[in-house]
């Protein structure tokens, strides 16, 4: 699906443990994307989806705004999360896009729940 044309656009997701929902949370700070999973990887992956599905029906429909900023106390986040090896992004990215071997089970748990994660990427054209 190419009708729209989609401009490459530099992001960062906010990884944090939550409490209240038991699970691991991925935010895009660029696309307002949220995904959840047991583990970093799993949310990262899960907001991946996101935003590739998001990026498919702007594509599609070119009065779709692809990019909103995530709420301000998302943002504020990142000034004290560390940030996240680049590896467990990718390893995200293949999950995602079913690249990754199912019989292999990638696990990354971070010792101290309540520290927040950062992870910059770059969304390109499909």
């Amino acid at each position: 699906m190419t009708k729209g044309n989609i401009k490459p656009f530099n992001d960062t997701a906010i990884i944090y443990y939550s409490e209240d929902d038991g699970c691991w949370i991925a935010h895009s700070l660029r696309t307002d994307q949220v995904g959840t999973g047991v583990d970093m990887g799993r949310a990262l992956a899960d907001m991946i989806r996101g935003i590739d599905g998001l990026l498919d029906l702007a594509r599609a429909d070119e009065t779709i705004a692809y990019q909103r900023e995530a709420p301000a106390e998302i943002q504020e986040r990142l000034t004290s999360s560390k940030k996240l090896p680049k590896e467990i992004y990718e390893v995200a990215h293949k999950i995602a896009r079913g690249e990754w071997p199912q019989e292999i089970e990638p696990s990354f748990q971070a010792q101290n729940t309540d520290e927040d994660f950062s992870a910059e990427f770059s969304e390109a054209a499909a």
